[in-house]
């Protein structure tokens, strides 16, 4: 059963004009003119996509057909619990695991628990004050700093610190010219690797959800959908079919993930950083669908980035990557970028060496 409100990127609590909102912004988003001469089958994941928003908005728009399905939603996930309680089947937990507190897990600690059959999470009864973070939220944004960590070093140990020959900044239709004779078949660990970041989304979309004020929660649910279709474009090198097939898939996460930054940036217009990751998101998707209007928009998010703080480094290397997906390819501008970002005093060392590798990349 299609969960409409899922397919929208609602609250099933959403008002007629939200709903409105969020169908014209889809409808957009995903017009086939923006399409055009791209990968066959990004076009036809698109179409599916148009298909599953056009029945969403059927129903949702519709106040008598709505009711039905909510009733009619309502329902099966009351049967679902049933069953599940009845076979004793257990759920997999998604919600952030407690932070570790500087401390060793003990042995046998399960990193990934299940939920008891009707079991409910235990909710504080303690207020927060307002414009706060939500007592709850706490433990999940460090799990997300963590990771984040995790990932961060994972970037810069295999996109930015690979040579420059075997991580071509190009999308699905130009990973193959570069590919190995004999494509490298994706393995467990490797697999396990992209889609590490599935149960992240999951629980980041529950917060955001929760705290839709909060623009950190927002941010959380970017990194989630950034990385998980990062993981997969720096591996795009090996030639695998599969791979290129599972990043055709998640293109449209580039945009999922502009959407939670924009919303984060609308909220905290003064953080450099959200719309720095804004500009990136925006600027990736450009590039690899050949839609020159979205490496556009990104570029002049990172340049509003750069004018609210002159000394970010994350909006330096951004701008640098959108001049450098410009076309024609800017890439005298995009190394001037670059450059200042690895002169920059206190720069973070990991966007250095992402700057550095890239130098080196378009400086051949």
């Amino acid at each position: 059963m299609q969960d409409h409100y899922e397919t929208l990127q609602v609250h099933p609590r959403a008002d007629e004009e939200t709903i409105q909102a969020a169908y014209a912004r889809l409808r957009e988003r995903y017009d086939p003119t923006r399409l055009e001469g791209s990968a066959e089958e990004l076009q036809e994941l698109a179409r599916r996509r148009r298909e599953e928003i056009e029945r969403a908005y059927l129903v949702l728009s519709d106040p008598e057909r709505r009711r039905r399905y909510d009733e009619e939603l309502a329902a099966r996930q009351a049967t679902l619990a049933e069953e599940r309680a009845a076979t004793g089947e257990e759920e997999l937990d998604y919600r952030p695991l407690p932070p570790a507190r500087g401390q060793e897990r003990p042995p046998g600690f399960n990193a990934q628990p299940t939920r008891r059959p009707g079991s409910v999470p235990r909710r504080s009864g303690r207020a927060t004050r307002r414009g706060a973070l939500p007592l709850w939220l706490a433990p999940t944004l460090i799990v997300a700093v963590a990771v984040f960590a995790v990932v961060l070093v994972t970037l810069v140990t295999t996109v930015y610190g690979l040579p420059p020959t075997a991580a071509p900044l190009g999308g699905p239709q130009a990973a193959g010219a570069g590919a190995p004779v004999n494509p490298v078949a994706p393995t467990p660990d490797m697999m396990a690797v992209i889609n590490q970041f599935e149960g992240q989304i999951i629980a980041a979309r529950q917060v955001s959800r929760r705290a839709p004020e909060n623009p950190n929660a927002w941010i959380e649910l970017g990194n989630a959908l950034y990385d998980s279709v990062v993981v997969v474009r720096e591996r795009l090198a090996s030639g695998d079919q599969n791979l290129q097939n599972v990043y055709i898939e998640r293109l449209p996460r580039w945009l999922e993930a502009a959407d939670a930054y924009r919303k984060a940036t609308e909220l905290a217009p003064a953080d450099p950083v959200a719309r720095a990751d804004l500009a990136a998101s925006l600027c990736f998707y450009g590039k690899d669908t050949n839609d020159q209007s979205y490496v556009r928009e990104g570029l002049a998010e990172a340049e509003r980035a750069l004018r609210d703080d002159p000394e970010a480094g994350r909006a330096l290397l951004s701008k640098g990557l959108c001049l450098a997906f410009s076309d024609p390819p800017q890439v005298a501008q995009a190394l001037e970028q670059w450059q200042q970002l690895i002169v920059l005093p206190g720069a973070e060392p990991g966007l250095v060496l992402q700057a550095r590798q890239l130098v080196a990349e378009y400086s051949r």
